[in-house]
């Protein structure tokens, strides 16, 4: 035998000895999902986080558990699941975070990046608006703008931590309105629209599912929408840019991720059944405010990747920064 016919004979054997490894691989998955939501429970992110842990559980046959990991403005529970094993059985629900803080934090090293996870789908883009409890004396957006130019450093607005979209939206504002705004930051939704609610803090710029029970209730005044178009749920209330501040225009979106090098066919797996889900009714009856959209993998990162340029300029022109 020549030293050619003995390598492919060891060429053979190894390819044989893989193949019988990946025809004993179990199919995915073959243990429980871990979806971890980096936001205490009662928020958008773990509204949105459940209504898709339970289809995921129902179709794939495996129960799909949503661990809240809250803290460091998101960073603690994108931490965990960047540093979990990339086999699709640890699954992430990540906003807009994920794209401020490089913006927020320049020139420092960060432990988690968009580069440290494979995106899987955008799943939803959600408005926000402005609201005071009832003790602030404001009716209007042009109205809370005097108050604050009235009271510099004052008045105090509450967000879900550095980076959300509730931060760069109170962040932004002031920056266009000309006033100084407080920002005191909570570890998500439930915390600081509890501390709105009990006027210790001014006023927020919350999601619509958070915001809107207590909208209705009268406990809480709506003075605009942050999108550029008017929201439905809320079609008498006009927008921030309608109100005097043009231009203004700040949302939640919501991405599904992966740890980076999660293999392409367990990725597109996840994509396609998220999709699926997200055109049931089960799934859109449990998110009737948020804007569902499911786009590939692929164009997911085309989204991120803009959607950081974009941040970048809204941090530049509001001043806001991670500290």
């Amino acid at each position: 035998m020549n030293k050619f016919t003995l390598s492919i004979c060891v060429f053979c054997v190894a390819g044989c000895e893989a193949a019988g490894v990946l025809a004993a691989a179990p199919a995915f998955p073959f243990k429980p999902i871990r979806l971890i939501v980096p936001f205490p429970p009662g928020g958008g992110t773990d509204i949105l986080g459940r209504a898709l842990g339970q289809h995921l559980s129902l179709e794939l046959k495996q129960n799909v558990i949503v661990d809240n990991r809250p803290g460091g403005g998101t960073v603690i529970g994108s931490e965990l699941a960047a540093r979990a094993a990339p086999d699709g059985h640890t699954l992430l629900v990540q906003i807009n975070n994920l794209t401020a803080l490089p913006a927020l934090s320049p020139g420092k090293t960060l432990t988690v990046t968009v580069d440290s996870f494979a995106p899987i789908t955008l799943v939803a883009v959600l408005p926000h608006v402005l609201v005071v409890p009832r003790s602030v004396q404001a009716s209007s957006v042009k109205e809370l703008i005097a108050l604050a130019k009235a009271a510099p450093k004052k008045l105090t607005y509450a967000s879900a931590g550095i980076g959300t979209p509730v931060h760069l939206g109170g962040a932004l504002f002031a920056s266009m309105a000309g006033i100084n705004l407080v920002h005191v930051p909570y570890k998500g939704a439930a915390e600081y629209t509890t501390s709105v609610l009990g006027a210790h803090v001014d006023m927020t710029f919350g999601s619509v599912p958070t915001a809107l029970p207590h909208i209705r209730t009268g406990v809480l005044r709506a003075l605009g929408a942050t999108t550029a178009k008017r929201i439905k749920v809320l079609p008498d209330l006009p927008t921030i840019a309608e109100s005097g501040l043009s231009g203004y225009d700040i949302s939640s979106w919501y991405g599904i991720f992966a740890p980076a090098g999660t293999p392409p066919a367990i990725v597109n797996l996840l994509h396609a059944e998220i999709a699926r889900g997200i055109a049931t009714k089960a799934v859109a009856d449990r998110l009737p405010d948020y804007e569902l959209i499911a786009n590939t993998p692929a164009e997911f990162r085309v989204f991120l990747r803009k959607d950081a340029e974009m941040t970048t300029r809204v941090i530049a022109r509001s001043g806001a920064t991670a500290d």
